[in-house]
């Protein structure tokens, strides 16, 4: 261990496990013992443009077109404002 607590996985470990420069890990103790676990975080741009895709081809279903979508958002805007006062 490095003096700043710094653990050096080896070369064979790393590509056994196929594990890249990056990946996170969480670390559990107990005894004389640690388990790493990879993690992986999910893709806010990927989970972003799913939902994308799902309320544009409902959307599209719907037959709600994006000045439909403005005038909804004029409409809370004003509800938010009156609320506000």
């Amino acid at each position: 261990m490095s003096k700043k607590g710094q653990l050096v996985i080896p070369a064979s470990i790393r590509k056994m496990l196929k594990l890249r420069l990056g990946d996170k890990f969480i670390a559990y103790g107990k005894e004389d013992y640690i388990v790493f676990k990879k993690i992986e975080l999910p893709s806010l741009r990927k989970e972003f443009e799913e939902i994308a895709a799902l309320t544009t081809k409902i959307a599209v279903e719907k037959g709600i077109t994006e000045e439909d979508v403005g005038e909804e958002i004029k409409k809370y805007r004003k509800e938010k404002r009156k609320a506000a006062k």
